[in-house]
């Protein structure tokens, strides 16, 4: 069982969810929100990342906007072997996200790789390693959205649309690509968080001060690369607090497919063609309570012009990692 939150570690997660503003000082316009000092914010979640309830604060980057290819696959298996299909799929450093459903494809994960060859080659070697007798898929169609941390950077009217700039590794130059591995750890806690990951590139030969690398992270966010600087609250316990949702989508999957990935809700979405049927669009939603779970469905319906959602709950997460893009060399 996880350790109860205080009221002030609470409201700091909850203010976490809008993401950290891009100032200098961002940890003191978050005390601002919440009503505390500046130096009790940095030292509650720093008590928080040390009870690994803040599992991650750090960026979430969009794969397609950096050139990486994503794809979502599934595995229907029996009882008795989902969990070594699950060690196998959580052991692979391309699969970022792994969970359980209670449906005949049992298994479902999410494969980041840098390019589309190395796709292919990631795919081979899942199928080469699930057994023989599993029927498994990798599901084809349109890849809207991908990420691993609850993403509320926007609200569903004023979308930050995942994907809608291609810029790949050849448009970011070495300073940019530096900051970029930089960032996928966790963000400092410190006063003045940017100084401190200028001080760390300099120490690795980049000629950079704190005002470089707050316009740099800014610049990446307004190109769609990355959505901001987000929390990831360790795995919960309710498994009902997110749902594999699908809809028969009537008009055009691009437009829905949009609509629906700006819900800050929505982790992944896909959409694929089903013969007979039309497109289905898929979307792994999630939100704090099954309440809310509940009705985000029904807003995502509404905005999107989607009705009579086929709604599965996870019974279980086993992986949920982020994908390190631009290892040295890339």
């Amino acid at each position: 069982m996880h350790e109860p939150l205080d009221d002030a570690a609470s409201r700091l997660l909850a203010a976490l969810a809008d993401g950290l503003l891009l100032t200098l000082r961002p940890y003191a316009d978050l005390a601002d929100r919440v009503g505390l000092a500046e130096a009790d914010v940095i030292a509650t979640l720093r008590s928080l990342r040390g009870r690994r309830t803040l599992a991650h604060l750090g960026a979430v980057f969009s794969p397609s906007a950096l050139g990486y290819s994503a794809t979502i696959g599934a595995v229907a298996v029996p009882e008795e072997r989902v969990e070594s299909a699950e060690e196998f799929l959580g052991a692979q450093p391309c699969v970022t996200h792994v969970f359980e459903l209670d449906d005949r494809y049992r298994v479902w994960y999410v494969v980041v790789t840098p390019s589309p060859a190395r796709l292919e080659v990631s795919e081979g070697i899942i199928a080469a390693g699930l057994d023989a007798a599993d029927r498994y898929r990798v599901l084809p169609g349109e890849l809207h959205k991908v990420t691993t941390a609850f993403d509320a950077s926007g609200v569903p009217e004023q979308p930050d649309v995942p994907f809608v700039r291609e810029v790949g590794a050849g448009a970011l130059d070495r300073d940019e690509k530096a900051l970029i591995r930089l960032l996928q750890g966790e963000f400092p806690l410190a006063e003045r968080p940017f100084s401190a990951l200028a001080i760390t590139l300099g120490e690795c030969g980049y000629d950079v001060d704190e005002r470089w690398a707050l316009e740099q992270v800014r610049a990446l966010v307004a190109s769609g690369i990355m959505r901001g600087i987000h929390a990831t609250v360790r795995e919960r316990e309710e498994p009902w607090r997110s749902a594999l949702v699908t809809w028969i989508c009537p008009g055009d999957p691009c437009a829905a497919g949009a609509a629906v990935s700006a819900f800050p809700e929505v982790l992944h979405c896909f959409s694929r063609r089903v013969p007979g049927a039309g497109t289905a669009l898929l979307a792994l939603v999630e939100a704090p309570d099954r309440t809310q779970l509940d009705l985000t469905v029904s807003r995502i319906g509404v905005v999107a012009d989607l009705d009579t959602p086929r709604v599965v709950y996870p019974v279980r997460e086993f992986k949920r990692a982020p994908m390190k893009y631009f290892a040295e060399g890339e």
